[in-house]
């Protein structure tokens, strides 16, 4: 097993002391894992001032363990991850606890470096993601009030808020996948980009908190199973979008929960039915397939599942507010 103990605030000097660790030097900014411990890399990404970020992508060749010390300057850590589990992760946030096994979620998380945090994951498990860190000051300047009240006090103070799993939902991914394609691309504007939808992580991530505060929808008291049958049934629905999604009743059976019950929670966590979720999803791939020019819209259509075009461009208007046609107009003139 490879263990890894930091109290660092700065992303650059983690990833320094990790590559010593691990044996391998970096090269601008990006820290390539040797096959020993994972396949994959970690890159670092300038940011402005009072905030940080770094990506990763990485499938684990041995037991790893990390702790983090809690230190009394204050900051924090957004975190934007898709694990893919094979046997275990355990994560351990202050006095708070959660492990999965052999599954797969995606989650944004927030907590503070006032708390202990250590994760451990087995061989095999992938792992991909973004991390932010963002000082008290800009927290402060930029949430318009002390980071200590407000907002943050009660996020952080809710039971399991240290490890409260707020999953991806379909916008939060794009962002994510952004991100990743932008790393690993090239171009005159790769980098005020890559900042760019960090930021975006950012702003979608407090202005959901937000809303939920305002919606007395932040403290729900919803178990971690069923947040997690919920993240599962995301997943499930969203696998490919260009099949038709399984029945109510055969999602609930295959995450052992009653339908009701399943309906209300998904509504509760991701913001809109499941099925209209799904549906929002196919129309985000339909609009992407699109964007690539290499499909045509009776191609896109069909593999939709669309028998009549004219349904498909009212479909597609609805959600994008103009017609297929206007989009490859708008992309490619």
């Amino acid at each position: 097993m490879f263990v890894f103990e930091y109290d660092h605030i700065n992303y650059k000097d983690l990833a320094e002391t990790l590559a010593r660790a691990l044996g391998v030097t970096m090269h601008k900014n990006r820290l390539d894992f040797p096959p020993q411990v994972a396949e994959g890399y970690l890159q670092i990404i300038d940011m402005q001032r009072g905030v940080q970020a770094m990506v990763f992508d990485h499938v684990f060749t041995d037991q790893y363990r990390v702790k983090r010390k809690k230190i009394l300057h204050e900051f924090y850590t957004l975190w934007f991850t898709e694990i893919d589990i094979k046997g275990y992760v355990q994560v351990e946030i202050d006095n708070d606890r959660f492990y999965v096994n052999n599954s797969s979620f995606s989650t944004a998380l927030l907590t503070s470096s006032l708390f202990d945090a250590n994760y451990e994951l087995s061989s095999g498990t992938h792992v991909r993601g973004v991390n932010i860190l963002l000082d008290n000051q800009w927290l402060a300047y930029h949430l318009g009030a002390d980071s200590k009240t407000g907002l943050l006090q009660k996020y952080l103070s809710l039971k399991a808020s240290r490890v409260n799993m707020e999953p991806l939902d379909i916008e939060y991914k794009k962002l994510v996948q952004d991100v990743f394609e932008l790393v690993n691309s090239s171009g005159q504007f790769r980098q005020i980009a890559i900042q760019n939808r960090i930021m975006l992580l950012i702003e979608r991530f407090f202005m959901r908190i937000a809303l939920k505060m305002e919606t007395d929808t932040l403290d729900l008291k919803l178990s971690r199973e069923d947040i997690q049958r919920v993240m599962k049934v995301e997943g499930i629905i969203t696998r490919d979008v260009f099949k038709p999604a399984p029945f109510i009743h055969e999602l609930a059976r295959m995450v052992n929960i009653s339908e009701t019950k399943l309906k209300n929670n998904f509504k509760i966590i991701f913001g809109l039915p499941i099925y209209q979720y799904f549906q929002k999803a196919r129309m985000r791939a339909a609009r992407e397939a699109l964007e690539t020019n290499k499909y045509s819209i009776k191609q896109v259509a069909i593999e939709m599942g669309y028998a009549n075009l004219s349904n498909f461009s009212t479909a597609f208007r609805k959600e994008f507010g103009l017609l297929p046609s206007e989009l490859k107009e708008k992309a490619f003139h």
